[in-house]
């Protein structure tokens, strides 16, 4: 038997098409065809056909008698938009009927402005918006009303060119037997199988998509579980088939939802070396046809898609596999197109394409990865493609493995110890679990032991995870730092109390370890100073009265805009550029004034600082000019007679000192004030050099090394003369001052007490 589907936007005239309709569907005297109007149904339900109730309750009650006049022979029209895809298929494909039925799709070609003008004259009328948004998606070349969908037939109507409709159907019904045959004859070579029907091709491209992006469904990371939420939330359980059906039914429509149905195309990907470390080289395999449960009977009997075509499907699925696996597949050594060589690189896999199917190739990529969201319709193939997650080869997944394995070990990052543990077991699956020796290897280590560090510390993985989905988030959240927790001295970081309210925007290893760089929130400020501190020194506060767990009160329920959190990170790239380091002081105006764009601005607040240097030590020290921005230094030309080599391009603009002099290489670096007056990092750097340079501005840095030798010297009980010799002292004086003092040294102490054994 046969039904009818119309399909057409909002007054395109389709109740008027089925109630002409219905009389010529059966015999004379018989009672005429049933229509089944989701408008009549809705007026049922809800006492209104304006009211747009749950959808639930109106599909239930259609299939409903659907099913039910199809088991008594009634021949039905269902008189609806149809305007999506996902809406057809779900009555010719995904509905089990009692008997074999063919669907018959009447397509309204009613223009827009038509159906606009219809629209106002209605007693009830449709907002102007859905109707404009229902005929762009019936007008979409590629997922418009098709024959594949399952119909026998697919006849187009334009009611406004004809003042009679009963003439031009009655012609159609006449020509439906010879158009069905016809159409039929093209297919009747075709080698059907399981995923011939257009609805199950689809879930499975879906599927195949949704994975490609999100693998496992995985919602590990807070960016990815931040997305994976946007879709479904809350996150749906159960096996992999049943969380992929949860996501189908949202991204593409609910007839997409079989878990059961999934659960077998999962079984089909990992056969055919989509999954993992299958084997990516072995022909593409056909499923088996679908029986659907006795004693409903459903199934196809109507129209398939091209890949319907066992053919087509295994070469068009050879390629799609080959671009998951090898992304980027492109060698322009090679003197190939990239289609060519995408031939060349399946040409040994029975089933793919032959030597000069390069036409049939690209409109194969133009019909599969656009239309079902692998790929955006602008995005630059010419270095080939990458479809979802897959952008590496396995040689640079494996030096990726050996890079996180550092960072999780010798830097201790505690983020990178759980990406660790999925990435290992993921390369363990796809049979990459033997990484290449490292061809970098990090000499530095982190000093703190995440093993041991507290475990409401944000250097544990939990808080490391916690704090990175509050930045992910871009979320304010409430610190405390640990009283017990070293410190240089200085200003206290928040309100005294230890708690601190800030604005995170990264983590950066420094030297020994984890930091977070945050942006202090002060009400009343727009812009908050800029600060970091080590991981393992503070805590995140719960804001939540509710519990007292890390992830109860990641913040305090404020979010700011991205175009805040960017200026922000902006200030902190430019103050880490101009700083050298990590200390930023505590002047927001002195901040804001570095952060400028405005080199006049940037000049207020640096400050230089003056040493010369010894032979050795400027050999050091023209070696590392990066350390702080070229434009802020300047060093020593060469000395006559100097063969060392510099590059045309260094700052080498000082004159040298006079050749007699013992540091006769000046250098020069403009500073921010804060790191002059107490950056740690400077004067690690530039005390190490002990005598190998000699400070001559700021006076109060020069002043303040002299006092540091002479606190050392009285810490291990030397006498201080040596250290008083007068500013200025002639290299000779000070040679005789350091003899003297040989002379007057005490005798050595003695022997260290005898160590407690251990155990």
């Amino acid at each position: 038997m046969r039904c009818h589907l119309l399909i057409g936007p909002p007054a395109s005239g389709k109740t008027t098409l089925a109630k002409t309709l219905a009389p010529l569907l059966t015999a004379p005297g018989e009672p005429p065809a049933l229509v089944l109007s989701t408008d009549a149904i809705r007026a049922e339900v809800f006492g209104d056909a304006a009211v747009q109730g749950p959808w639930i309750d109106i599909q239930q009650r259609l299939q409903q008698r659907l099913i039910e006049a199809v088991a008594a022979g009634i021949p039905a029209i269902i008189d609806a938009t149809h305007a999506r895809r996902p809406w057809r298929l779900a009555i010719t494909q995904a509905l089990l009927l009692p008997a074999p039925v063919e669907w018959i799709g009447w397509w309204l070609y009613t223009s827009l402005p038509t159906c606009l003008e219809w629209n106002r004259r209605r007693e009830r009328r449709v907002p102007e918006a859905v109707i404009q948004e229902m005929a762009a998606a019936l007008a979409d070349p590629h997922v418009g009303p098709s024959r594949a969908e399952g119909f026998a037939a697919l006849c187009a109507v334009v009611p406004s060119h004809h003042d009679h409709l009963e003439p031009l159907l009655v012609a159609e019904l006449a020509a439906l037997d010879r158009r069905i045959r016809s159409a039929r004859a093209r297919e009747t070579h075709w080698q059907l199988h399981g995923y011939s029907r257009l609805l199950d091709l689809e879930r499975l491209l879906f599927l195949i998509r949704l994975l490609s992006r999100y693998p496992e469904l995985d919602a590990a990371d807070p960016i990815t579980c931040e997305q994976l939420e946007a879709i479904v939330s809350p996150l749906p359980s159960g096996d992999l088939a049943e969380r992929a059906a949860a996501f189908l039914v949202r991204l593409h429509g609910e007839c997409y939802g079989a878990a059961g149905a999934i659960r077998g195309d999962l079984n089909w990907l990992e056969a055919n070396g989509f999954c993992f470390g299958g084997d990516s080289l072995a022909p593409i395999r056909l499923a088996e046809i679908r029986l659907p449960e006795a004693p409903l009977i459903g199934g196809v009997h109507g129209g398939h898609p091209p890949m319907g075509d066992g053919p087509v499907f295994q070469r068009v699925m050879t390629l799609l596999r080959h671009l998951l696996h090898q992304p980027f597949d492109r060698d322009p050594g090679s003197g190939l197109t990239l289609h060519e060589q995408l031939i060349a690189a399946t040409a040994s896999i029975p089933g793919g394409y032959l030597p000069g199917e390069t036409a049939t190739l690209r409109k194969d990529l133009e019909k599969l990865l656009t239309p079902y969201g692998f790929r955006a319709a602008n995005n630059n193939v010419r270095h080939g493609y990458a479809l979802g997650t897959a952008v590496l080869s396995a040689p640079r997944l494996r030096e990726i493995q050996a890079l996180v394995q550092q960072a999780a070990g010798r830097l201790a990052d505690p983020s990178a110890q759980p990406l660790l543990a999925e990435l290992e077991q993921r390369l363990a699956w796809a049979g990459l679990d033997q990484p290449a020796p490292p061809l970098r290897l990090y000499a530095r280590h982190g000093v703190v032991d995440t093993a041991l560090v507290r475990r409401e510390s944000l250097a544990a993985p939990r808080g490391a995870e916690a704090i990175e989905q509050a930045i992910a988030q871009r979320r304010r959240v409430l610190l405390k730092r640990f009283s017990s927790a070293g410190s240089h001295g200085g200003t206290t970081i928040g309100d005294g109390s230890g708690e601190w309210r800030v604005w995170p925007l990264q983590l950066i290893f420094h030297h020994v370890g984890w930091y977070l760089c945050v942006e202090e929130d002060v009400i009343g400020q727009e812009n908050g100073l800029i600060r970091c501190e080590r991981l393992d020194r503070l805590a995140l506060q719960s804001t939540s009265p509710r519990s007292g767990s890390l992830h109860s009160g990641p913040s305090d329920g404020l979010r700011r805009s991205p175009e805040r959190q960017h200026a922000a990170l902006q200030r902190l790239e430019r103050l880490l550029h101009h700083s050298g380091g990590i200390h930023f002081g505590d002047d927001i105006k002195a901040q804001l004034a570095l952060a400028s764009s405005s080199p006049r601005a940037r000049s207020g607040v640096l400050q230089t600082l003056r040493f010369s240097a010894t032979p050795w030590a400027f050999a050091f020290l023209r070696e590392g000019m990066g350390r702080y921005p070229r434009e802020q230094v300047r060093f020593s030309r060469p000395l006559p007679g100097d063969s060392w080599w510099h590059h045309p391009a260094a700052p080498h603009l000082l004159e040298p000192n006079a050749p007699t002099d013992s540091h006769p290489y000046p250098l020069e670096l403009d500073l921010p004030s804060w790191t002059l007056a107490a950056d740690i990092d400077l004067r690690t750097w530039l005390y190490g050099f002990g005598e190998g340079i000699r400070v001559e501005a700021p006076i109060a840095l020069r002043q303040e090394l002299l006092t540091r030798c002479r606190a050392m010297l009285a810490a291990h009980g030397e006498p201080a003369q040596g250290a008083t010799a007068r500013e200025g002292a002639s290299p000779a004086e000070a040679d005789r001052q350091a003899s003297r003092q040989r002379q007057e040294e005490p005798p050595p102490r003695a022997p260290f007490p005898k160590r407690l054994r251990r155990g």
